[in-house]
């Protein structure tokens, strides 16, 4: 998938979570959810639309998601008498299974969907190894799975396929050019995929809080385009707006 089909990706259903007859478009301190200017509202009449591509647009993306993350791991449960559940006596468990099950799909879709545009540029580039990228085929059809197109394995093969070439794809951000930082980002982002993958739907908020932090750094170093930074962004969003 090229950069500029990427805008193909940025329906999210998270927004229609809030539509309907039991769903304010106001919720929780009043924020506006849905509508004109609302949090999780992404039409075609979006900034991301009138500013395609642009290195500002990113800026206030980024420093936009890093506000939500910062708030986000300070928050530990709603602001409700009674927390809707908790795993042992300290650890809030704010979101339900549906919208755990919503969240996940969401993150689980964009983070596969960037990795593989990210591999493919790589590929363009000169930069994949036959000898890595059979290595994993392999392993892949070993384990009874079909052919993928392109490079759309499983998340965590995904990443693993990336850190066999830590030595030479392109990276990006502060980690740029230092292996080992590279390397525990994408060791962290691993076991995030292996706890994702056992859907319980019943992740404590400082779990969830991790895994969209980590992502935002895994986004950051592979240079996610900006439509995948917005739909990130969306995320966290939808995320906040449960907890609070």
């Amino acid at each position: 998938m090229s950069r500029k089909d990427d805008g193909n990706n940025l329906f999210s259903p998270l927004a229609l979570y809030f539509r309907g007859d039991d769903f304010p478009t106001e919720k929780k301190g009043e924020k506006t959810m849905i509508g004109q200017h609302g949090w999780l509202e992404c039409t075609e009449q979006t900034d991301y639309d009138k500013n395609k591509q642009t290195p500002q647009k990113k800026t206030r993306i980024l420093d936009g998601f890093r506000k939500i993350a910062k708030e986000m791991l300070h928050q530990s449960r709603r602001i409700q008498p009674v927390a809707r559940g908790t795993v042992g006596t300290h650890v809030a468990v704010s979101l339900d299974p549906r919208e755990q099950s919503l969240l996940y799909c969401e993150l689980e879709f964009h983070l596969t969907t960037a990795l593989n545009m990210y591999v493919s540029e790589e590929l363009d580039k000169g930069h994949l190894s036959p000898d890595n990228l059979k290595k994993v085929s392999d392993e892949w059809h070993q384990k009874g799975h079909h052919k993928v197109i392109g490079f759309r394995y499983d998340l965590e093969t995904q990443l693993e396929l990336v850190s066999l070439h830590i030595n030479d794809f392109s990276f990006h951000g502060r980690r740029q050019g230092n292996t080992t930082e590279i390397a525990l980002l994408l060791d962290e982002m691993k076991m995030n995929a292996r706890s994702m993958r056992v859907r319980t739907f019943c992740q404590p908020d400082s779990t969830i809080a991790k895994h969209l932090v980590d992502s935002q750094s895994l986004f950051n170093l592979i240079n996610a385009s900006t439509s995948q930074q917005i739909a990130l962004a969306e995320i966290a969003r939808f995320f906040k707006l449960l907890i609070k």
